[in-house]
């Protein structure tokens, strides 16, 4: 069957507006801690071995590589299910909120994620990130706003986060 009678999951519109975007704009980057495969980076990082970056199971050092990347002219996107951005808290508000830096946050995961099981469920992301100042928090409602979203990021002056859920949307 064709793969348009089927909604995309947001990890590959994530994927493949990556891809997009770093076509058009050679500072465009993508930073995960061991996320690669489930966030449909594996592509891009074929595409541009260079500018993906697997730092492994480390998310508070994937959250400050990404503010380092931006203070040094980057734009990069961090990639990481929310359940594991908690672990990189302290960084995101002082290496890259306080600093305002330009570093796109793509959460993955948000919000219950069933069969990942309970160390995944991304259900604390939305509190802990409306309290740091001068990061936007953008949740799309469907597969169209989260390709916008992501445009909108990477033009927004400032730290930024989407969030979205795992699997398909409503197509």
């Amino acid at each position: 069957m064709s793969s348009s009678v089927y909604p995309k999951k947001y990890q590959a519109i994530l994927g493949e507006t990556l891809i997009d975007l770093a076509k058009e704009n050679k500072d465009i980057v993508a930073v995960t801690p061991a996320m690669l495969s489930g966030s449909s980076l594996k592509e891009m990082k074929a595409l541009y071995p260079k500018r993906v970056f697997d730092v492994g199971i480390a998310e508070q050092h994937a959250v400050t590589f990404s503010a380092g990347l931006a203070a040094n002219g980057k734009t990069p996107y961090c990639v990481i299910y929310s359940s594991f951005l908690q672990r990189g808290y302290d960084q995101l508000i002082h290496d890259v909120a306080l600093q305002n830096l330009n570093v796109l946050f793509a959460i993955d995961r948000a919000g219950l994620v069933g069969a990942d099981g309970p160390t995944h469920q991304g259900v604390f992301d939305i509190s802990y990130l409306r309290c740091i100042p001068n990061i936007i928090v953008m949740t799309p409602s469907d597969e169209s706003n989260a390709w916008k979203m992501l445009n909108t990021g990477f033009d927004y002056q400032g730290p930024a986060s989407i969030r979205y859920p795992r699997g398909s949307g409503s197509g």
